[in-house]
């Protein structure tokens, strides 16, 4: 895929290139200066649609901060015009309709805009767009803090009297009546509008203390009742509607908003292209109040096809009849298939949409046809497999860069599927194999002390260019790096130091947003690791890791556990490692206020984990330590390592499927996860030959090698980690074999910088 990417852009540079040394005037050539060259383009073709008067999908480009941050997804990565949606937007369709929709840029001007975010993105602040914020008051900051650790005595102290009660700016201009319908109960709020507190003051990111109470019944009739708007939007274009449906079981405070007015058609953006509150509801499966906003009005056609996408992702039947009944079936069926499938979900549901009229040669946005997607599944669904054959796809449709259905089956060494495409008439197309050549280490302490700085410069890397924080690069390896650092191993500080700050920083970015019930691209599957990483290196909580997890709470589902909302094998894959990884997070990070809430569903998520049957050597992982992070008793968590011993292949090492190779990836978490639950020991003659195998495997830049498997769901670009566009998945193994490594180390080496 690396090489074709970089031919597609060689020629396509070739023709911006030249047409832009006709087009453009000599200073264009050289430094691309943001407002001499950058901002009338914008100006003239992007401020309509992603402006002052409109942001389309909830994006903002005259504002930098706004632009930079981007609406659902990073658009505008500095240093990388490859890794930056903004870019790939104006150049075809890949990751959506070419933008701008009419008059799209020439070529000259798609070049200054490439250059110009290779460059760095630049941005001066006399041309930001920004009005500076108004300065915090002392008594706000002080009153919040202290209300978010519990202390209303002192939360009340420095507020009670203040003459500028409605106008006192906390963190965000956040007011302490937010502070109060945020973190404390419907009394409190009581107290602050008895005393002449005025609901309808916004913070920076025009959030009201409405749209952060509407988790809570009484809090929000009383605000209501008190004369807050109901119609209030936010700068995000979130309503107090549209928050109240993201949350499931909320079903009573979406009645009350809507008898007060609230519209059950209101639109927003989202990570998806645009949000309703049925949306939302169908988000979780939650029938109750789908089935409320449907027969108060919901336009069930104008919100499209994802509603009933995510109510099949969530196994909701109620959920589907009540909306097929409202749709134009032809309309639907076909995008609801290709979002069920890789690299969103397993592709399960597939023979049941073909069967109604779904089309078995559509392609996803990212231009891969369907029979590829499911061949892409781990589910190995081999019955939709014929369903999409006997329907009449074609077995030979290619994705964008020449890959088949069967390249992806021949990856997972697939027998069964194998067969029926080439009985279907399939090529017999073998991928090629990437050559590795192993540099042994010659003991653990070697292996670590070779692949922590490869570790370490990939992390600041990855965060750099793609300004998000990854699993893969940047919280797994905030956890290597914390516990090499316990174990004594040498780590560079000064990174670690800046990569914390950089994480830290991205959660504060993302707070706002969180609050008002959106979530970071990947949802809870994304955010629980980041949280896990954070605890790893002891950053304690604050206000962005509370709503980061009041966030996470809010995803968990009635039976305990957190549904998975994609299918990356073996990144993301799974209800039982989300349900850990949640898990982990909540106990590290639950907001003081929440904390009994936090109890309860870790008591659900707990015996869901108990009772639930692993089907991947990745989920028999999780299961294991998600009973550790449970406090499962020894016996229940020996019960679950078994299994995962027997696994072990007769070179020491295990496989992410029965039908694979056994690889670092497997053998990493394996070993991580035998050794921190406590079933086994350093000693153990199963992790003894585990690590044998992983310093057989280690490659002399330090890395280990895994190949991909899965539908990208992000642009391609380098993020400074050996092996092209399998370098994610080797990070990740990387990070496992490292970690695995250092639990199996004694703790009582002498670090030094």
């Amino acid at each position: 895929m690396r090489g074709v990417l970089r031919a597609l852009l060689f020629l396509g540079g070739w023709a911006v290139a030249h047409l832009a040394s006709q087009e453009l005037p000599a200073h264009a050539q050289d430094r691309v200066d943001f407002r001499r060259d950058v901002q009338p383009i914008f100006d003239e073709h992007c401020y309509g649609c992603h402006g002052p008067e409109k942001q389309m999908n909830g994006y903002r480009l005259d504002r930098r901060h706004d632009a930079l941050v981007g609406g659902t997804i990073t658009v505008i990565a500095p240093g990388s015009a490859e890794a930056s949606r903004l870019y790939l937007r104006l150049i075809g369709t890949r990751f959506g309709r070419q933008m701008p929709l009419e008059d799209h840029l020439t070529a000259a001007q798609i070049d200054v805009i490439k250059r110009w975010i290779d460059q760095g993105a630049e941005w001066p602040d006399s041309a930001s767009g920004e009005t500076p914020a108004a300065p915090l008051d002392e008594p706000a900051v002080r009153a919040f803090d202290a209300l978010r650790i519990g202390n209303r005595a002192e939360f009340l102290a420095a507020v009670r009297g203040h003459l500028k009660l409605s106008r006192l700016r906390g963190p965000g201009g956040a007011t302490p009546l937010m502070a109060a319908a945020l973190y404390g109960d419907a009394a409190l709020v009581r107290e602050l509008l008895d005393a002449g507190a005025d609901p309808n003051v916004a913070n920076d990111a025009g959030a009201t203390a409405l749209m952060w109470a509407v988790d809570d019944m009484e809090k929000t009739r009383l605000l209501v009742e008190h004369g807050a708007n109901i119609q209030a939007t936010s700068a995000n274009r979130r309503t107090a509607i549209l928050i109240a449906a993201s949350m499931p079981r909320n079903q009573a405070v979406v009645a009350y908003l809507l008898a007060h007015g609230a519209n059950p058609s209101e639109k927003g953006p989202s990570l998806f292209g645009g949000t309703t509150p049925l949306t939302e509801a169908a988000l979780h499966g939650d029938e109750a109040t789908m089935r409320l906003l449907l027969d108060r009005g919901a336009d069930a056609q104008a919100a499209g096809f994802m509603p009933l996408a995510f109510s099949m992702r969530a196994h909701c039947d109620g959920c589907v009849t009540a909306l097929t009944t409202r749709l134009r079936e032809e309309q639907v069926l076909t995008p609801t298939m290709l979002q069920l499938a890789p690299p969103r979900g397993p592709a399960l549901s597939t023979a049941s949409l073909l069967a109604r009229g779904a089309d078995p040669n559509a392609r996803g946005a990212n231009g891969f046809p369907m029979l590829l997607l499911v061949a892409a599944s781990d589910a190995q669904p081999l019955d939709v497999v014929r369903a999409l054959i006997d329907k009449g796809a074609d077995v030979n449709a290619q994705g964008p860069h020449g890959e088949t259905a069967m390249m992806f089956a021949r990856l997972r060494n697939a027998g069964p599927l194998v067969d029926i495409l080439l009985k279907a008439g399939a090529r017999n197309e073998v991928p090629t194999a990437t050559p590795v050549t192993f540099a042994p280490a010659h003991s653990a302490a070697d292996a670590i002390e070779r692949s922590l700085p490869a570790l370490q410069k990939a992390d600041v890397q990855f965060l750099h260019v793609a300004g998000c924080v990854s699993c893969h690069n940047n919280t797994m390896t905030a956890e290597t790096v914390a516990a090499a650092r316990r174990h004594g191993f040498a780590v560079n500080e000064d990174i670690a130091d800046r990569q914390l700050a950089g994480i830290v920083a991205y959660a504060e970015e993302w707070r706002e947003r969180n609050l008002q019930g959106v979530g970071i691209p990947g949802l809870h599957d994304t955010m629980s690791p980041i949280l896990n990483g954070l605890a790893a290196e002891r950053h304690p909580a604050d206000g962005a890791t509370d709503a980061m997890a009041r966030y996470i709470c809010r995803q968990q589902d009635a039976d305990g556990r957190w549904a998975s909302t994609a299918h990356r094998p073996p990144l993301e894959y799974g209800d039982i490692q989300m349900t850990a990884t949640a898990v982990r997070a909540m106990k590290d990070y639950a907001p003081v206020h929440m904390r009994p809430e936090v109890d309860a569903g870790l008591a659900r998520a707990a015996a869901w984990l108990r009772q639930v049957r692993p089907d991947s050597t990745q989920e028999r992982v999780y299961k294991l330590l998600g009973l550790k992070w449970t406090d499962a008793d020894r016996k229940t968590i020996a019960a679950a390592a078994r299994p995962l011993v027997r696994e072990q292949r007769h070179d020491g090492g295990w496989s992410q499927l029965p039908t694979l190779e056994s690889d670092a990836y497997a053998t990493g978490e394996v070993l991580v996860a035998l050794l921190r639950s406590g079933a086994k020991t350093p000693n153990d003659a199963a992790v003894r030959r585990g690590v044998q195998f992983l310093l057989r495997t280690q490659l002399a830049d330090g890395s280990w090698f895994v190949q991909t498997r899965v539908i990208p769901i992000q642009p391609y670009f380098d993020a400074g980690f050996p092996h092209g566009n399998s370098q994610f998945i080797s990070a990740a193994a990387t990070n496992w074999a490292t970690l695995a490594l250092v639990e199996a180390s004694p703790p009582a080496r002498a670090a030094t910088n």
